[in-house]
């Protein structure tokens, strides 16, 4: 169980946020416009053309921009400022067709992550496997659970940490890759120390019912997994705090490693 938070108001307005350079170059934007969404979901809908697996292979794939304006009944420049904010963000991709004399056309398809962006919603099936595993009868057996999932999470995460690096940099990572799943996140610096702030929670409505906060715990877990040093949660926004904080349990060890 996670002890009681105090004092974190005060922390929190000592923290520093580090340049914006390098925070704009490592974490993306938590959350895709409306009008954006639209287009990820029609790519994600789309199927190749009948045929165009044998006459193109990848270049069936995806949809031009007289498509998706037909599709989404807007204007073609309407059309390509979307697919410019969602290349940025490497939610899509184009690929050059060539049909006879002329410019080329190009096809729009979505990547590995914009796939999870336009995918469908798992809430209810997340709910019902993470009330099943609190209803596990063995207290035991439940943690044993509890440890191996946020293991296996935080080394989903760990595949986007560098080799090589800090704390620091690993912090930065981990916002990155939190960002690319919808969870705002950012490094701040507390005096020689990172914090890893975290703006929106990753599952607000099991935290919401969740009591005995062992979902917090979870994420905490996870995120010592990922970075590979402890972190503890500082502050909660379940206790009416703006952001969850997370700093090193350990700062006197981190202390030469961490800026």
């Amino acid at each position: 169980m996670l002890s009681p938070l105090k004092n974190c108001e005060q922390r929190s307005d000592q923290a520093e946020q580090l340049p914006v350079e390098k925070e704009a170059e490592q974490v993306l934007p938590d959350h895709v416009r409306p009008i954006d969404q639209s287009v990820l979901e029609l790519l994600g809908r789309h199927r190749p053309r009948a045929g165009g697996e044998s006459n193109g292979g990848d270049r069936a794939l995806g949809m031009t921009v007289p498509e998706m304006t037909q599709q989404l009944e807007v204007t073609p420049t309407a059309v390509r400022q979307r697919l410019d904010r969602l290349a940025a963000l490497q939610l899509i991709e184009r690929h050059k067709e060539s049909v006879g004399r002329g410019r080329p056309q190009y096809r729009y398809r979505l990547t590995a992550l914009g796939k999870r962006y336009a995918s469908a919603n798992y809430a209810d099936l997340a709910s019902a496997l993470w009330q099943e595993l609190l209803d596990l009868p063995n207290p035991r057996q439940r943690v044993r659970v509890l440890q191996r999932v946020a293991e296996r999470m935080g080394q989903g995460l760990k595949k986007n940490m560098p080799a090589s690096g800090t704390v620091r940099d690993r912090m930065f990572a981990a916002a990155e890759a939190l960002g690319k799943r919808k969870v705002s996140a950012e490094v701040k610096s507390l005096g020689h120390l990172p914090v890893l702030e975290v703006h929106s929670c990753p599952y607000p409505d099991l935290a919401e019912s969740d009591e005995s906060r062992q979902l917090c715990e979870l994420e905490q877990k996870m995120l010592s997994e990922a970075i590979g040093q402890s972190v503890h949660l500082d502050c909660c926004r379940l206790d009416g705090h703006e952001n969850c904080q997370f700093k090193l349990s350990d700062t006197t060890s981190a202390s030469p490693e961490a800026s």
